[in-house]
């Protein structure tokens, strides 16, 4: 209902300055912490500036970090003195691009070789690949149902955030979801969908895809699309990956899928994976 708002402000009442408060929150998760940034962005693109944007800071200090360290406070325009210093703040790291580009990413996998195996940095990257492939080949192939046609650049981003012993990572494009391009993209495995189906829900068309897109090699990395970027952690002990799409979920923790519809669509992918991460051995 946020993004909704913001898009309603940016699409009915764009001469009117925009405030966004912040001063009761509490927290912030990635995935929605993602969504929210990325929206932002676009919907300050597709304004061209013209639409004037403040923000109130958190009283909560960590929350106030996180809005320096992820730059809400520089989109909105405001001057703020906080110094990220918490350990929780300091590993976050934003990425965006609009190019199949794994060189903007690498640093925030690659910053924990030592802790993660080789493998594993290789699978996160590959499926890093997948999702930007996916994001500028096809997300945007269409404009979103929210009347705001601003499609100007195949944009994706992406967090990075090392907490409490894991890496969590999240990536995101603001395209016309997976439930809409599995018709055009994988015709055969939709049309199994729909003789399983006939109306299937938007977390059902994700499954399929998942399915449909599973590595043949077992081996992460392969290029075999979203099947294969789920496997890079679902049989990692602790694993977790997550992909929504518009109103759909799918969840896989330690391998076990779980899917959930929502009645709001967030207009858009978001993709998130946690791995945790070993100790290294000067901390032993």
């Amino acid at each position: 209902m946020f993004l909704k708002g913001l898009r309603t402000h940016f699409r009915e009442t764009p001469k009117r300055t925009l405030l966004i408060d912040f001063s009761k929150t509490e927290r912030f998760i990635s995935i929605g912490t993602l969504l929210f940034y990325a929206e932002l962005k676009r919907l300050i693109a597709y304004g061209g500036g013209a639409v004037k944007v403040r923000c109130t800071e958190p009283a909560n200090d960590r929350c106030r970090q996180v809005l320096e360290q992820i730059g809400i406070y520089k989109l909105c325009g405001h001057r703020s003195k906080v110094k990220p210093t918490r350990d929780d703040v300091v590993h976050w790291r934003v990425a965006q691009g609009h190019l199949v580009d794994n060189t903007i990413c690498a640093p925030a996998i690659e910053a924990f070789e030592g802790q993660l195996a080789l493998p594993m940095i290789n699978g996160l990257l590959g499926g890093l690949a997948e999702a930007m492939s996916n994001a500028v080949h096809h997300a945007y192939d269409d404009v979103r149902n929210d009347k705001l046609n601003y499609n100007e650049l195949r944009d994706w981003w992406m967090f990075s955030q090392a907490k409490d012993g894991y890496l969590s990572v999240v990536f995101c494009d603001l395209g016309v979801g997976i439930p809409t391009t599995l018709p055009l993209n994988m015709p055969k495995a939709f049309e199994r969908l729909i003789l399983r189906k006939p109306t299937p829900t938007d977390a059902d068309c994700i499954r399929e895809a998942i399915n449909e897109g599973r590595s043949q090699t077992g081996l992460p990395g392969r290029g075999h699309g979203l099947g294969n970027i789920i496997e890079v952690v679902e049989n990692i002990p602790g694993g977790t990956a997550v992909v929504c799409s518009n109103r759909g979920r799918y969840d896989s923790r330690d391998g076990v899928p779980m899917l959930i519809d929502y009645n709001e669509s967030i207009l858009g992918t978001v993709i998130y994976w946690q791995v945790p991460l070993q100790r290294l051995a000067s901390e032993v």
